[in-house]
């Protein structure tokens, strides 16, 4: 049976086809206008249903993006924050430029020109042993004590 689902909707058994007096008219359904308000109400509670579905749906998506799209803006302001910080305390902000990945290969081409410079830092010798104060050992050892001269003696 062809259109089950208008035939359940309507409650009858079967769809009744009518054609013309001599066969010449492709056949036809006759609806009765309370049948077509039947077909009308189901049709648009599916496509309220389905809309509203698809409606919630589509606010969800723009709420994500939204906050996405703040999250973003977040990142990139403290990342331009961060460059122009950066930029200050290595001396370039007179020769910052518009963009912050100018500013970013700006400030690496500083750090490789300090890392190619021999301008370095002057280091204080150190051996890890203290100068003796008032002919103390280490700061601490006195030579001169009985138990210490003892030890030289044996050690010789």
């Amino acid at each position: 049976m062809k259109f089950t689902r208008i035939t359940a909707l309507l409650g009858l058994a079967q769809l009744t086809f009518h054609a013309g007096v001599f066969g010449t008219q492709k056949p036809f359904a006759k609806l009765s206008e309370e049948e077509l308000e039947k077909i009308e109400n189901a049709l648009a509670g599916l496509e309220s249903e389905g809309m509203a579905e698809e409606l919630e749906k589509t606010k969800q998506s723009l709420s994500d993006a939204v906050t996405n799209l703040e999250v973003v803006k977040k990142n990139s302001e403290e990342t331009a924050q961060a460059v122009e910080a950066a930029l200050e305390t290595a001396g370039l902000k007179e020769e910052a430029k518009e963009s912050v990945v100018e500013n970013i290969a700006l400030l690496g081409e500083k750090c490789k020109e300090f890392g190619g410079s021999k301008n370095r830092h002057s280091v204080v010798e150190n051996d890890g042993t203290e100068n003796s104060e008032n002919g103390l050992i280490g700061g601490f050892m006195n030579p001169e004590d009985e138990h210490n001269k003892l030890l030289q003696r044996v050690k010789k």
